[in-house]
């Protein structure tokens, strides 16, 4: 039989019963307390994970999916300028939205609708509207312009479930991590 170190105390112990870890039975014990209690502490955790789960809202989940979303879009867009002005020199750029998200629920997760945009252009510019429609009139033609103008008639309200919102995040989180970044 071979030497051994105790899990609990650290002295050496001749391995005399299979997969013995300890050298008696008071550490033996010892080591049988400290998985319950790790046991015990897993499942807590876990409870807590659920519980905090329950309580989110359905806006909370919305931010998170809209966070995924809005990473995927800027990555998208990674190699291509403010869709409003053309910047590339801000180091701080949103996932802005042509027809804004809080208008039009329906495209908030449309990538057609949403494209890199330099924080002056979305944030303190408004969006900067007049200038975004030129940059999808620019990037992708009148009628790919003309097709979400369109389709944002029908899409002006519309709410998602949980179920929908926790999708979202993880088609975007996968996307993300696979590196697929086309429409």
């Amino acid at each position: 039989m071979a030497n051994k170190k105790c899990k609990i105390c650290s002295s050496e112990f001749i391995v005399e019963r299979f997969n013995q870890k300890t050298c008696d039975y008071k550490c033996a014990i010892v080591l049988a307390k400290q998985k319950q209690a790790e046991k015990v502490k897993k499942e807590w955790k876990l409870k807590k994970a659920v519980l905090r789960d329950k309580l989110k809202t359905l806006g909370e989940y919305e931010a998170e999916a809209k966070k995924s979303f809005q990473k995927w879009v800027r990555l998208r867009d990674n190699d291509k300028g403010c869709i409003s002005c053309g910047s590339t020199t801000s180091d701080l750029f949103d996932g802005g939205h042509y027809f804004k998200a809080e208008l039009f629920s329906g495209l908030i997760f449309d990538p057609r609708n949403c494209h890199k945009q330099c924080r002056k252009c979305n944030r303190f510019l408004g969006g900067n509207e007049i200038q975004y429609r030129l940059g999808l009139v620019q990037r992708f033609g009148i009628d790919f312009v003309e097709q979400l103008e369109a389709d944002s008639i029908g899409k002006r309200v519309y709410k998602f479930s949980k179920e929908e919102l926790v999708a979202k995040k993880i088609q975007y989180d996968i996307l993300i991590k696979e590196n697929k970044f086309a429409y």
